[in-house]
């Protein structure tokens, strides 16, 4: 077996992943979600929102809205690069009550490493936490938010254990340098 072939290729799969190592929740991904609180129900897109047995399971979808909750007042969006979008659905600026969700994610490539705010500015008061359940759950607790205006929102990001995309690519850098070296050698 000769060296470069195999060199070339380890370097070219590392390009690959690292091409695509920025989704934590890859399309299709399985979320299984859980809200107590002000609303009893968390319906699910695979559902069409129905109320029905099992309508708390979807799978992410990208561009669709994935669950709503019963009473209609919680919008939740996750996309696959795992930002989670919230959306205020009241048509008020004020989110009245108090939601935790407990959101479960099947079919993941590596372990959730994170559960962090993202980008809060619209929230103009009330509380919310988020936690790091375990390496696929994460929970979110929101209690009397106010937004900047009305059907407000905010994001937070899902992470993952996924290499850097740029040690990868440095990695396959390398790999590639020393390909075209032994190849120069044999030639």
């Amino acid at each position: 077996m000769k060296t470069f072939p195999t060199l070339a290729v380890a370097a070219a799969a590392c390009l690959a992943t690292a091409a695509h190592g920025a989704d934590s929740l890859p399309a299709g991904t399985l979320i299984t979600g859980q809200v107590s609180g002000a609303a009893t129900a968390l319906l699910g897109l695979d559902h069409l929102f129905a109320d029905e047995p099992g309508s708390n399971t979807t799978a992410l979808s990208a561009g669709e809205l994935e669950f709503i909750t019963a009473d209609a007042a919680v919008g939740l969006d996750f996309f696959a690069d795992g930002r989670l979008q919230v959306w205020n659905n009241t048509g008020n600026a004020a989110l009245a009550g108090s939601y935790t969700f407990t959101f479960s994610f099947a079919g993941l490539g590596q372990p959730l490493t994170a559960f962090a705010p993202l980008d809060v500015s619209q929230i103009s008061g009330g509380s919310f936490s988020l936690q790091l359940v375990g390496p696929s759950t994460v929970s979110l607790t929101l209690s009397n938010l106010s937004f900047t205006g009305e059907f407000g929102s905010f994001t937070a990001q899902v992470a993952s254990a996924v290499p850097e995309p740029t040690s990868l690519a440095l990695m396959a850098a390398g790999l590639g340098l020393v390909a075209l070296r032994r190849a120069r050698r044999s030639a």
